[in-house]
């Protein structure tokens, strides 16, 4: 890794307009300017100045140096902290319900219906930064071989979204992170309506508990069969569904997880006419989630408080 650092007394007298990271065209220029008062290109005070076209760490304050940002990488532990809904498995019995595990998410993909039947993830500040939208909705190569691979064009005319299952907003803090959200195993077809509107509201608002420090364990996934796409190799849910366990500060895992910890559940028809209806009309309890999917959601928290958590409906 290649650092470059500055001494103090070495910069050059801060200009008296307001810079913008366009207006440079080495990394040297972003650490003279910085040094030299303009602070403000460290914009989100996240420890990097002009991150997104020269990667400058302005982190430590005595010295500076153009570094990349570290890549967030997860594990199954993280990932799947609540437990394995259906018992998934990578081998090659397991087509209709095999395990992917990526450093982003976890997830079961349904070979013969060309989605995932539910997939898992952590969500924390740590996941969180500013790469754009990467928008390379493609086949998942790590699919083995005589499992469908479906293509984005398959859901071409068909009059659905690619509807993702992690959203691509939870993986923001590397280009690596935020393409991983857009393989084909992490898409559902998703009415207009529901991907745009209540889908959506649920998903800023999980950022805004995470903004106010809070930690999320997520599982999200589909039931139900309306029809097929992609003459026939794509099912469209009849309902999508996601859980989410809210834990008061990242790091604590499942020691945090208590009777009075928050769960937030919701069952959400795939259809029309619901893009103005806000995330909380659909709130159910886990139980009802569990009863249409035969999944077990939180194996991983102990019995009795899971069962005190499954059967609670969120009320905030």
């Amino acid at each position: 890794m290649v650092l470059l650092s500055v001494v103090l007394g070495s910069c050059a007298p801060a200009k008296k307009q307001r810079l913008r990271c366009t207006d440079f065209t080495s990394s040297q220029q972003v650490i003279d300017a910085y040094r030299s008062g303009a602070k403000y290109l460290d914009s989100d005070g996240n420890g990097y100045a002009c991150e997104d076209k020269f990667n400058v760490y302005v982190g430590k304050r005595d010295t500076v140096a153009v570094v990349p940002p570290a890549a967030k990488t997860g594990t199954a532990i993280e990932h799947l902290l609540l437990g394995n809904p259906s018992r998934a498995t990578a081998t090659p019995g397991s087509v209709n319900n095999y395990l992917l595990l990526k450093p982003q998410y976890a997830l079961s993909y349904n070979a013969a219906k060309g989605i995932p039947n539910w997939a898992s993830w952590q969500l924390n500040r740590a996941w969180l930064g500013r790469t754009d939208r990467q928008n390379d909705f493609r086949p998942d190569e790590s699919l083995p071989v005589g499992l469908y691979r479906v293509n984005p064009a398959e859901y071409t005319g068909s009059g659905y979204d690619r509807g993702h299952l992690v959203p691509s907003a939870d993986r923001t803090v590397s280009g690596v992170d935020n393409s991983a959200t857009f393989l084909m195993t992490n898409m559902t077809p998703q009415s207009p309506d529901l991907n745009r509107g209540p889908w959506e509201k649920l998903e800023s608002y999980c950022r805004e508990l995470v903004g106010a420090g809070k930690e999320l364990y997520i599982v999200a996934g589909a039931s139900g069969e309306l029809g097929r796409i992609g003459g026939g190799k794509v099912s469209v849910p009849a309902r999508h569904w996601k859980v989410i366990v809210v834990l008061d500060a990242p790091g604590a895992g499942l020691a945090a997880v208590t009777g009075r910890t928050r769960v937030i559940a919701v069952d959400i028809p795939n259809g029309p006419r619901i893009k103005d209806a806000g995330w909380r009309e659909f709130r159910v309890n886990v139980d009802r989630i569990e009863a249409a999917t035969g999944y077990n959601l939180l194996s991983g928290v102990p019995e009795n408080i899971q069962a005190l958590l499954e059967s609670r409906l969120d009320n905030r």
